[in-house]
Parts: C-alpha cells; sequence; structure tokens
C-alpha cells in the first residue's frame, strides 16, 4: 500500500521560499556591489598616485567632486546586498574610500555646525573675479563697471584684463586703465599681463612671483601675459604690510574641443608643466613670505585636483567663513552645478570672516568671490620687510 502524502500548508501572509534562481541572483548582485567597491578603491589609489606626478592625472577634475562623497554612499547603502566575506570586505572598502575622498569633494562640512558668519567692523573687503575678457562679451561696459562698484571693496583682484580674437583662441592686450582711475578715485592701479589690482590702501612692494621673476622689464605684453599668472602686491594696512596675490593659473583642458578629441590630451600634456610651475613659484613665494597674506583668484583647479595641496598646507581656505555646504563658482552656459574653480585662502596672521560667491549678474561665467578679511594689529608682526 502506497504512502499518502501532503504537501505542506503555508500560513496565511506568511512569504513564499526564495525560488532557486532568486539566491543565486542576489548573491551575483553583493559580489558586483563588492567589486564596485573594491574598484573604486583602487581608482582612487590610481588617482592619488597619478594626480600632480602625470599629466594625464589631470583627468581627476572631470569629476564633479561631490562624487567622492556620493558614490561611496550609494555603495553602503546597497551593503546588504553582499554576503558573508563580501559584506566585510564591501564595508572595509566603503569606509576607506569615504576617508579618502571626503578631503576632494569640495562639500564644506563645517557650514553644518556653524552656519552664521558675520564680518568685523575693522575688517577688510576684498574681491576677486574673472572678468570674462573684461567684459567683452557679455552686458555692457556701463554695466560692468557699475557692478564692480557697487561691491565697495577696499582691495580688487580682477582677471583676464585682455580681449580675445574672434575665433577666441587668441589673446589681445587693451588700455582701460584711465577709465579704471576715473570709476575708483582714490585707488592705486596695479597691472601686470591679464591682472588688474585695486586698492585703497598704499602698495609698498610688487615683487615678481614664480617665472615672472626672469622676465625682462620691457618684456611684452603676450610674454608678460603667459609668465605672470601670479600679481603680487604688498599694500599698507593699519601700520603694517599684508600681502595681496592675484592670480589667474592656466586651464588644464582645452574644453570646448571635448574629452573625445586628440586636441583636448594635447592641451593638457602641454599645460601640465607650466601649470605646475606657476604653482611652485607660489607656494615658494608664500612659503618665504612673512607678512600676512591673502591669495585669491581663479585657480581653474577643482577640490579633487592635488594642485591645491600646497595651499591647503600652508594656508587657511576661506571657505571655512562660508555658509555654503556645497559651493561652486564656474558655470559652462549657465549651467554651474557641480565645480568650484575659484578659491581664497588666508594666512599668516591674516584670516577670513566672512566668504561668499556672488551672482556675476551674466557678466562673467564665473562667480565672484566676496571676502572679509582681519589683519593682526601692526604690534603682532615681527617679521616686517
Amino acid at each position: 500500500m502506497s504512502e499518502l502524502r501532503i504537501a505542506p500548508v503555508e500560513a496565511p501572509g506568511e512569504p513564499a521560499p526564495d525560488s532557486p534562481p532568486a539566491r543565486p541572483a542576489r548573491r551575483r548582485a553583493g559580489r558586483l556591489v563588492c567589486w564596485a567597491a573594491l574598484g573604486w578603491l583602487v581608482c582612487l589609489a590610481v588617482e592619488w598616485a597619478l594626480d600632480g606626478r602625470y599629466w594625464f592625472g589631470e583627468l581627476a577634475g572631470a569629476l564633479p567632486p561631490f562624487a567622492y562623497v556620493v558614490l561611496p554612499l550609494v555603495l553602503a547603502v546597497l551593503l546588504p546586498l553582499a554576503r558573508g566575506r563580501d559584506r566585510w570586505r564591501t564595508g572595509a572598502a566603503v569606509a576607506v574610500a569615504l576617508v579618502l575622498g571626503a578631503g576632494q569633494s569640495g562639500i564644506n562640512f563645517g557650514a553644518l555646525w556653524t552656519p552664521d558668519h558675520e564680518a568685523g567692523p575693522d575688517s577688510i573687503r576684498v574681491v576677486a573675479w574673472n572678468t570674462n575678457s573684461w567684459n567683452q562679451l557679455l552686458g555692457t561696459q556701463d554695466h560692468f563697471y557699475a557692478f564692480l562698484k557697487s561691491k565697495k571693496a577696499d582691495v580688487y583682484l580682477l582677471h583676464e584684463y585682455q580681449h580675445v580674437t574672434p575665433d577666441r583662441k587668441g589673446r589681445l592686450p587693451i588700455d582701460d586703465l584711465a577709465r579704471l582711475r576715473a570709476e575708483f578715485p582714490g585707488y592705486e592701479v596695479t597691472a601686470d599681463g591679464e591682472l588688474v589690482t585695486l586698492s585703497r590702501f598704499p602698495v609698498v612692494a610688487r615683487p615678481a612671483v614664480g617665472p615672472a621673476r626672469a622676465l625682462a622689464p620691457d618684456a611684452d605684453w603676450t610674454t608678460r601675459y603667459r609668465e605672470a599668472k601670479v600679481l603680487r602686491t604688498d599694500l599698507m594696512i593699519k601700520g603694517r604690510t599684508v600681502s595681496f596675490y592675484n592670480l589667474h593659473m592656466p586651464v588644464w583642458n582645452s574644453m570646448p574641443d571635448g574629452p573625445l578629441s586628440d586636441a583636448f590630451y594635447t592641451h593638457m600634456r602641454k599645460s601640465f608643466g607650466f601649470r605646475q610651475a606657476q604653482y611652485a613659484g607660489l607656494e615658494d613665494d608664500v612659503a618665504h613670505n612673512p607678512n600676512p597674506v591673502v591669495v585669491a583668484g581663479d585657480f581653474n583647479t577643482t577640490a579633487a585636483m592635488s594642485e591645491l595641496d600646497g595651499m591647503r598646507a600652508r594656508l587657511d581656505d576661506a571657505m571655512s567663513a562660508s555658509d555654503d555646504l556645497y559651493p561652486t563658482s564656474w558655470e559652462q552656459g549657465g549651467w554651474k552645478p557641480f565645480w568650484r574653480t575659484d578659491w581664497a585662502f588666508t594666512g599668516h596672521g591674516a584670516r577670513a570672516e566672512k566668504y561668499r560667491f556672488d551672482s556675476p549678474e551674466k557678466l562673467s561665467d564665473h562667480s565672484m568671490q566676496d571676502l572679509w578679511v582681519s589683519v593682526p594689529p601692526a604690534e603682532k608682526n615681527t617679521g616686517e620687510r
């Protein structure tokens, strides 16, 4: 007599056991998450090894900096898919990637706990701005000058005092100093190549910085444009000398050509050594300068790129005085959610009290840096030159 077998009855609401194909699929998904986390960690290691040492390491700047935090966080959310040893490997890789990537993310974590920043009554207002070829391409000259004057800054650090050729590949000198002096009476005007500094305070020295030290006094404008990418002016403020560095570093890519073109990488290779020389010259000058310093301009460098490491090691990023959680300053076609390429640093006694990016009012593709700085009293200056 055959045995009667009765299939078990599932309780109402109880989920059916995984079908055999589902378990291998979940294991594959968990393994994929693990390999993604380990792969990202390897990418970070390769980027660390290449960036700043070889020209193709500059590609770190093509990735939106917030990805250095967002990508590990996405992998952390997917962590439950991994099983056993894969889960531990994934978790460890995500944790290390977050620690390594946080400093490259461009996120101003300090804004989360110190949201209010106010400038003191004795602070100095500094404006730094890439003028987009001195307003040749956008807006009107009247709007341009009215916008500058509305900031009522004590010191203006302006870049791209130039015009461009019709194909926008060449640079042309301009002479607008007469109008500058008329619009800003009482300011001292210092110009070199494409850089112009306006100051309410007396200029007591203007030392050359980096490759510009080798220039002859009678070097033509084109040569000065190419070599003089940092303009230092020493100003007498409240009885002591304060050094202001106005800079516009060479761009690392050829954005109009696009990353799929040979010209894009040819430009990267040719500009790499020149950028390194400019950064080295700036860092050396700051390191040997005993004065309080303010360094601001268009660095053409993102938070993910190593060129900023020297400044960040020696000076304080003015973003510590900002309420902006993820600051961006450069736009392409009116859209700028990703990159900050304009930076300001203070040090040697100078301190940022308030810092923000102001809208360029459609006059430039760069936001304006608006910075309030405090300077220590003259009696504390033991290293005046």
